[in-house]
């Protein structure tokens, strides 16, 4: 089998002629990262001795015929090392990030440049390239092979027009065919461990990248060619026809994404893993004290549904006042208007029914703010105009959905967004989007992306299980920030009892599955997905989504099984709020309250009702008191159920 025979032959390649061979360590020591310099440079990564992976050969090609990295003998190095704390402008999962790496900085005489950093959660690199003049590069070589056999979770996608939202299938490595595609992230077991995710960041006017596999075990990196005709379909589809011979068309001297390979001995250190967003570029706001995190009434889910009420609900000023009223009776910062509030095609144009101005002003009254949806390509034509619109009417943000590609020109045009919508104080979420590589730390106005399959699923499929809500923490949400959309109120606990429909759609799983999503996904741009008028009908449950924070300044890793379960504790100010989810499985887990400190606490709860295997909103909601760091406290959570908790010190 080719994945055993690999390693003897790269061996020999080691000690080939001129060969040169570097040695980077992470901090503690336990990941260990060889690179070696012969014609070819390679690299293989260890973890605590055990040999994971080997890199194919390092290279692009530029130009007709040039590839750097090929016949590169005898480079200068340097090294260098890092340890401090970041503060990120948007806290997705903690408010102070250790960042501490070693690194190794590789440079030949044609120009190319990669630097390597090993931090004790993993390894990455990135190429550079120093040239005066523009350059087309026809591709990017990346590529690696995995020892042994371990499992994957594997998004597969059919090809390069996608908003990448799949199920995270697992399987092994040598159980896919070749060619088979996915998007990013990818994760890899080695039976109880270590793990491996492979995504990339910091990526800026450059092609996103895809994996292949060899049908062997292997994989290599694949990029959506240069486009050279599109079709234009409808006011928001426009997927990619012919292509040119390159990938892309960029300055000669510049740096290229990350290559990034998170590794954790288990479930509970792979998500803490913030390497994603250590590795984007800092900040390029010069202000940034007006971004607001929040929680959004969301429209489009519920289709615009209201029971009981004098007017008929809709696209009509009256619906938005009544969803804007809800928001601030609710500490809620935001709602979100959806598609239909102009006339597609032309971003000027209101529908008749609605008052914008007098809405913006009902708002503002109410301290709530109002973000639009767009399409992208209506976006785009009426750029300049949209924006100062938007400016204009004073507007929280936008909402920009379809782009469903990730060519170096879609690539542009997200960065495009981001910047002008923080140059004009706009939020901004990308809906019908790639998932993060890194932007929302460089325009951290960017407070949310979707590329992931989400509540809206239940719509039109059943395809959105329980299952796959607890794969998603270790897989997509490793990424960055995920707009999953959840909030639904009507909650189907059999899946197979669960039935589709457009305007009325339930979720799988429990009602307290679903409240647990607001501590466990994460989004500094949190929706609540239904009806205004269905949360006014469960006051137990406003109690809680009503003061749920959406950025945090601890997390703790309770209990965590890829598949099955996970149990997350969160800290915002003085607060912990505790999120338990399982899969198709029933789970009784005990739990270590080690996370709080000395003193006396008191807990508010909701859990799984008696009566949840025939009715899915059954819930109960208590208090308890007399709750201590000393404790270990027994949650049981039914098939597809949850558990949530808010823990106050008395």
């Amino acid at each position: 089998m080719r994945i055993l025979l690999l390693i003897p032959l790269l061996l020999c390649a080691f000690t080939a002629a001129r060969a040169q061979e570097y040695l980077l360590k992470s901090p503690d020591g336990k990941i260990k990262v060889e690179v070696v310099v012969s014609a070819n440079t390679v690299y293989r990564v260890y973890k605590d001795n055990k040999l994971l992976m080997h890199g194919k050969p390092i290279s692009m090609s530029i130009g007709k015929k040039n590839v750097l990295g090929a016949k590169e003998f005898s480079p200068k190095t340097s090294t260098n090392s890092v340890n401090k704390t970041v503060k990120p402008i948007v806290s997705y999962r903690s408010a102070e990030i250790e960042e501490n790496y070693n690194e190794l900085i590789v440079e030949f005489e044609s120009g190319l440049q990669i630097d390597f950093r090993c931090y004790n959660n993993g390894f990455a690199y990135r190429l550079n390239t120093s040239f005066e003049r523009d350059v087309t590069i026809r591709n990017e070589t990346m590529g690696f092979e995995l020892t042994s056999n371990p499992d994957v979770w594997f998004p597969k996608e059919k090809g390069f027009n996608s908003h990448n939202e799949r199920h995270f299938v697992p399987t092994t490595s040598i159980s896919l065919n070749k060619n088979e595609k996915a998007s990013l992230p990818i994760l890899w077991k080695w039976g109880n461990g270590p793990f491996l995710l492979y995504t990339e960041t910091d990526l800026h006017n450059y092609p996103g990248m895809y994996l292949q596999t060899d049908g062997d075990g292997g994989y290599s990196g694949i990029y959506p060619k240069y486009p050279a005709t599109t079709a234009k379909l409808f006011d928001r589809f426009e997927p990619v026809g012919f292509t040119k011979p390159y990938i892309a068309k960029t300055s000669g001297t510049r740096s290229y994404p990350w290559r990034v390979f998170a590794i954790s001995k288990d479930e509970k250190d792979l998500i803490n893993n913030h390497l994603p967003w250590l590795l984007a570029s800092e900040s390029q706001l010069e202000e940034t004290d007006w971004i607001k995190p929040g929680k959004v009434a969301w429209d489009w889910w519920n289709a615009l549904q209201l029971e009981g009420v004098d007017f008929k609900p809709g696209l009509n000023t009256e619906t938005y006042k009544y969803y804007i009223d809800f928001a601030s009776k609710n500490g809620l910062e935001y709602i979100i208007m959806d598609e239909g509030w102009y006339h597609l095609g032309d971003l000027t144009k209101v529908k008749s029914d609605i008052d914008m101005n007098e809405l913006l002003t009902y708002a503002k009254s109410k301290n709530v703010g109002i973000i639009l949806w767009v399409v992208w390509r209506t976006l785009d034509k009426q750029f300049d105009v949209a924006f100062q619109q938007f400016s204009d009417w004073g507007i929280a943000g936008i909402k920009m959905d379809f782009m469903m590609r990730s060519d170096q020109p879609m690539i542009a045009f997200y960065e495009k967004v981001a910047k002008e919508a923080g140059a004009r104080k706009l939020l901004v979420d990308f809906h019908g989007s790639h998932c993060p590589k890194g932007l929302q730390r460089t325009y951290p106005n960017v407070l949310t992306f979707e590329g992931v399959r989400g509540l809206e699923w239940n719509k039109w499929s059943s395809a959105l299980t329980v299952d796959h809500d607890v794969i998603l923490p270790f897989t997509r949400m490793l990424a960055g920030p995920m707009d999953y959309t959840p909030g639904a109120m009507e909650n189907i606990s059999d899946s197979r009892k669960h039935k589709m429909n457009f305007k009325h759609p339930k979720s799988q799983g429990t009602r307290c599955h679903e409240l647990a999503k607001y501590v466990i996904f994460e989004s500094p741009l949190q929706m609540l997905a239904d009806e205004p008028t269905a949360y006014e009908k469960e006051a137990d449950c406003m109690r809680f989504l009503s003061v749920v924070p959406t950025v945090w300044d601890q997390t703790v890793v309770l209990d965590a099984k890829v598949g099955e379960h996970i149990f997350l504790a969160r800290k915002k100010d003085d607060v912990w709020y505790l999120g338990g989810m399982t899969g198709s499985l029933a789970q009784t887990i005990s739990l270590d309250f080690s996370f709080l400190e000395e003193g006396a606490y008191e807990m508010e709860v909701w859990r799984d009702g008696e009566k949840t295997r025939t009715d899915g909103t059954s819930f109960e909601y208590f208090k308890e008191e007399n709750i201590n760091a000393s404790m270990k406290y027994i949650v049981s959570m039914a098939e597809g159920g949850g558990w949530t908790a808010i823990i106050r010190k008395k």
